[in-house]
C-alpha cells in the first residue's frame, strides 16, 4: 500500500531537519595552482582475468597527496574516468588528465584501453587427465590438477617483468581437496582453507603445478600480486674470514713442502747420476767396482731411513690441515645449533658429508618458519586487546549500521509519532493530547502502527541513513565498546590467528626467514670447498707413500748386488745400463717435483686475496634482489614523472559450484484481526 501524501511530505521535511543539524557548511579558499605533473604519485593496476587468465578488464587507481590546491596534470589512455574521492570534474584531452584539485588525498579510477600486463597468465584445470574449463570442473568430482603458467609478456614496454616480484595465493577448502600436493608453495591453514602462496622473483616464469583428490570441486578466486623488489640485504663476509686465512695458510704450507720436496728429488737425481759414473767405471777393476758399490748401499740406506721422517711429516700436516678446519668449522657449527665434528685423516670425509646431509634446505626452512611464527604469536598475544580493537576499528561502519538495523523498529515508529503528533496538532490538538492520543488511545496505536506498516522501504533506508549520519563520536565509541565486550574467546582466537597469519606473510618475516636458509646455503658450499681440498691433499699424500715404497725396494737391489758382488764383474754390462735406467727415473721423479711446485705455486697465486674475491661474489649476487639500481616507472605513460610506486593486483576468476534454483511454491497471505479490520476501511 502507498503512503499518504502528507506523510511522505512530513517524513521528507523531518529527514531533511535531522540531516541540516548534523552538517556545516564551510568555504574552502583556493590556493595558487602548483606547478603541472609534479605531484608525486602512486599507481594500483587492479586487472580482473577469466577463469583460464585471460584479461577481462584493467582498471588504475592514480593516487595524489596534495600538499596545496592545485592542478594535477596525468597521462594514460582510457576508456573512462572516474573521480573516487571528491567532486572535482576530470578534463581529459587525448592521453592527458587535468584536475583542478584541493590540498590532501586524491584517488582518480580509469578503465584502461589498450595497456598490456608484464606477465603472460594462463590457468588450465585438468580432471581425471581431462582438460576443463573453470565453469566446466565447478561440483565436479575425481583427481584435479590445476596448471598456472606465468611468463613474460613480450608485447609490454618497460622494466616490469625485471624488478617486480609477484605472489601468487590459492584457498582450496579441506573439506572438498585432500591429498594436496603443491611443490615450492608456502602452506598455511586459515580455518577449512589450506592456503598456498608462491612467489616468484623479478625476471623469473614460473610453472605452478597442483594436484589433489576433490569432490563437489569448488575454489575461490586465484590472488596475483605484483611489488617492486627493493629488499635490504647484508652479508656479513667477516664471519668467513677466519676459514678463508686458515685455507690461504695451508695452501702456502702446501707450497713450502712441495718445494722441500723438489730439493729432494734434485739430490736423489744428482746422486743417480754419481751412480751412473761409478758404474761405467767398473771396468777398470774390482777395487773399484767394490767402492763403487759401497757408496750406492750408503746412499740407498739414507735415502731408506729418511723416507719414515718424510711419510710422517707429511702425516702430520695432514692431521694440522684436518685440526685447523675443524676448529673453525666447529665455531660455525656450534652457532648455528649444528652438532659438532671430529675431522682427522680418515674420518674427515664422512664427517663432512654427514654436516652436508643436515643442512636440508627443506629443514631449514621450516625451523626458521616456526621461530618466526613463535615470535610473532608472543608479540600478538601481549598486545591482543589491542589488535581485538583494531579490528573493530576496521570493521566500525558495519558495526554502527548492524547496531542501527536492531533498533530498526524503535526508529520507524518514532518517525511516525512525531509526523502523527504534528497533523493532529495541525487539527487542534496540543502536542500533550497528540502524545496521549498516539500512545495510549487505541485508535491512536492503530494509526502508529499503520504508518510504520506503510512505510517503503526507500523510507526506512533513509530514516536509518539519517541515524547513522547523527551518530556523535561518543555514541560510536559505546557502540564499539559495546561489540568489543560481546567478542566470545573464539571470536577473540579467530582474530588472533588472522592477524598472526597476515604478519607471516609481511615482507620483514619472510625476509628474515630467508635470509637464514641463505647463509646456510652458503656455510654448505664452503664446507664442499673444504671437502675438496682435504681430498686433494690426500691424493698427495698417497702418492708420496708410493713414491717411499720405490726408494726401499731400490735399496733392498743394491743389497743383492752387494751379496752378487762376486758375479758382478761378468755382468759389468748389465749393471751399468740398469742404473742407466734409475738415473732416468730419477730425472722423471725430479721433473714431476718441479711440476708440483709450479702447480702449488700458481695455486698461491690464485688464492691470493680470495676474501676480497669472496666479497666480489657476494655482491655481485645480492645486487639483482636489492633493487638499488631499478627506477620506479610509471605503468599507464612514459611521459608522466615523480612516480612513488607502481603495484599490480590481479585476480583471476575462482571455481563455482552450479546452482539448482526451486520454485518456492505460493502461499496464500493470511491476514491477521487488525489486518482483516483496516481491510474493511480499505486501509489495507
Amino acid at each position: 500500500m502507498k503512503m499518504p501524501l502528507t506523510m511522505k511530505k512530513m517524513t521528507k521535511r523531518i529527514l531533511c531537519t535531522m540531516m541540516a543539524g548534523l552538517f556545516a557548511v564551510s568555504a574552502v579558499p583556493m590556493n595558487a595552482f602548483a606547478d603541472e605533473n609534479s605531484t608525486p604519485k602512486e599507481e594500483v593496476v587492479y586487472v580482473n582475468l577469466t577463469g583460464d587468465g585471460s584479461v577481462k578488464d584493467m582498471y588504475i587507481v592514480n593516487i595524489f597527496d596534495m600538499d596545496q590546491n592545485g592542478k594535477i596534470v596525468d597521462y594514460g589512455n582510457y576508456e573512462s574516468l572516474r573521480n573516487m574521492t571528491g567532486t572535482e570534474e576530470i578534463q581529459y584531452t587525448e592521453d592527458k588528465v587535468e584536475i583542478d584539485a584541493q590540498a590532501g588525498k586524491l584517488y582518480y579510477e580509469g578503465k584502461a584501453s589498450d595497456l598490456v600486463m608484464p606477465w603472460n597468465i594462463q590457468v588450465r584445470y585438468y580432471l581425471d587427465g581431462m582438460e576443463m574449463s573453470a565453469k566446466e570442473i565447478g561440483g565436479k568430482s575425481g583427481e584435479l590438477k590445476i596448471e598456472i603458467d606465468i611468463k613474460k609478456n613480450e608485447a609490454c614496454e618497460g622494466n616490469f617483468f625485471e624488478a617486480y616480484a609477484l605472489q601468487a595465493t590459492l584457498k582450496l577448502n579441506t573439506n572438498l581437496c585432500t591429498n594436496i600436493i603443491a611443490e615450492g608453495a608456502t602452506l598455511a591453514n586459515v580455518g577449512d582453507l589450506k592456503q598456498l602462496t608462491y612467489t616468484i622473483l623479478p625476471g623469473n616464469e614460473e610453472n605452478i603445478v597442483i594436484t589433489a583428490d576433490v569432490k563437489d570441486f569448488e575454489m575461490g578466486a586465484i590472488a596475483i600480486n605484483g611489488i617492486r623488489m627493493n629488499l635490504s640485504i647484508t652479508i656479513d663476509t667477516s664471519k668467513f674470514q677466519g676459514i678463508i686465512d686458515q685455507v690461504s695458510d695451508a695452501v702456502t704450507a702446501l707450497d713450502g713442502g712441495a718445494g722441500s720436496l723438489e730439493e729432494g728429488a734434485a739430490a736423489i737425481y744428482g746422486a743417480t747420476g754419481q751412480l751412473t759414473g761409478a758404474t761405467s767405471k767398473l771396468h777398470d777393476g774390482v777395487g773399484s767396482l767394490v767402492s763403487g758399490m759401497n757408496s750406492l748401499t750408503s746412499g740407498l740406506n739414507t735415502l731408506t731411513s729418511n723416507n719414515d721422517e718424510l711419510t710422517g711429516g707429511a702425516m702430520t700436516a695432514f692431521k694440522a690441515l684436518c685440526t685447523a678446519a675443524e676448529s673453525g668449522l666447529n665455531e660455525k657449527l656450534a652457532a648455528n645449533g649444528f652438532e659438532t665434528v671430529t675431522l682427522t685423516p680418515s674420518t674427515y670425509e664422512d664427517a663432512l658429508l654427514s654436516v652436508l646431509e643436515e643442512m636440508d634446505a627443506d629443514a631449514i626452512y621450516e625451523q626458521a618458519f616456526q621461530i618466526a611464527r613463535e615470535k610473532v604469536t608472543a608479540e600478538v598475544e601481549a598486545r591482543a586487546e589491542e589488535v581485538y580493537r583494531g579490528y573493530l576499528e576496521s570493521e566500525a561502519e558495519s558495526i554502527y549500521k548492524t547496531y542501527l538495523q536492531s533498533q530498526a523498529d524503535a526508529l520507524y515508529t518514532m518517525v511516525v509519532k512525531q509526523v502523527l503528533t504534528e497533523q493532529l496538532m495541525a487539527e487542534g490538538y496540543t502536542e500533550a493530547e497528540a502524545k496521549t492520543y498516539l500512545e495510549e488511545d487505541s485508535w491512536g496505536k492503530i494509526k502508529v502502527a499503520y504508518g510504520v506498516r506503510t512505510l517503503t522501504d526507500d523510507q526506512k533506508q533513509q530514516i536509518l541513513d539519517g541515524a547513522y549520519a547523527s551518530l556523535t563520536d561518543d555514541q560510536k565509541q559505546q557502540i564499539l565498546d559495546g561489540a568489543y565486550a560481546s567478542l566470545t574467546a573464539d571470536q577473540k582466537r579467530q582474530i588472533r590467528e588472522g592477524y598472526i597469519e597476515q604478519m607471516m606473510e609481511s615482507e620483514e618475516v619472510t625476509s628474515q626467514i630467508n635470509d637464514a636458509v641463505k647463509q646456510v646455503n652458503s656455510a654448505a658450499a664452503q664446507i664442499t670447498e673444504l671437502l675438496g681440498n682435504l681430498k686433494n691433499y690426500e691424493t698427495f699424500y698417497n702418492g708420496l707413500v708410493e713414491y717411499t715404497k720405490g726408494v726401499s725396494q731400490a735399496a733392498s737391489g743394491a743389497h743383492e748386488i752387494s751379496d752378487g758382488i762376486a758375479t758382478l764383474f761378468d755382468n759389468t754390462d748389465l749393471l751399468k745400463s740398469a742404473v742407466g735406467e734409475l738415473h732416468l727415473g730419477v730425472g722423471k721423479l725430479n721433473d714431476g717435483t718441479g711440476q708440483l711446485k709450479n702447480g702449488t705455486g700458481e695455486f698461491v697465486a690464485n688464492t691470493s686475496g680470495i676474501g676480497t674475491k669472496v666479497d666480489q661474489e657476494i655482491d655481485s649476487m645480492t645486487s639483482s634482489l636489492t633493487g638499488k639500481d631499478v627506477k620506479v616507472t610509471s605503468f599507464t605513460s612514459e611521459k608522466n614523472e615523480n612516480i612513488k610506486s607502481v603495484q599490480f593486483v590481479i585476480q583471476a576468476e575462482g571455481v563455482e559450484t552450479p546452482e539448482t534454483v526451486e520454485e518456492a511454491p505460493q502461499e496464500t497471505e493470511k491476514l491477521t484481526f487488525w489486518q482483516k479490520l483496516l481491510r474493511l476501511f480499505g486501509l489495507y
